[in-house]
């Protein structure tokens, strides 16, 4: 099975200046945990997961998602509340560069290269241009087809008076 056979076609992408809420709302719209980021060409700079927005979450100062932080100014004593939306940008938390391959790459290379690499997604590309991504979802909808496809194998033969387990 070949990397252009699991994969999708359907590839949403995120540019590189969005804010993090952006990023959020973006990834749940879609259903996805992560996407391609890149430039005004198009050209791929990174990839950015959920993963992401947690550490950046975690490294953020109080706990306080970056996105969502109350000001403190002399305003609060006069009783007015206000809300800053946090600055920080998709490039300031995903990971640079991104693991791709050909679309005639075999399932099983791409496999290991996410178990190695540890990464949910790679990319897949004909020439320098984006054609697809693959999950690890989507390695594991490969394998469920493949094993339906599979031959059923007998059950081995036993020797004449061998007792069952």
């Amino acid at each position: 099975m070949l990397a252009k056979e699991i994969m999708r076609r359907k590839i949403v992408t995120v540019a590189s200046w969005l804010t993090l809420q952006e990023l959020a709302q973006t990834l749940e719209r879609h259903g996805i945990t992560g996407a391609p980021v890149v430039d005004a060409h198009g050209s791929v700079l990174g990839v950015v997961s959920q993963t992401d927005l947690v550490r950046a979450r975690r490294e953020s100062s109080a706990g306080i998602p970056s996105y969502h932080r109350e000001l403190d100014e002399p305003t609060a004593a006069l009783g007015l509340h206000f809300e800053e939306c946090d600055r920080t940008r998709v490039e300031q938390i995903m990971t640079p560069g991104a693991i791709s391959f050909d679309e005639e790459t075999p399932a099983a290379t791409l496999a290991a290269a996410m178990l190695e690499r540890r990464v949910h997604r790679v990319l897949i590309t004909r020439g320098k241009r984006l054609v697809g991504i693959v999950t690890t979802m989507d390695l594991l909808r490969a394998l469920v087809a493949l094993s339906r496809k599979a031959p059923r194998r007998a059950p081995a033969a036993r020797a004449p008076g061998a007792a069952r387990t």
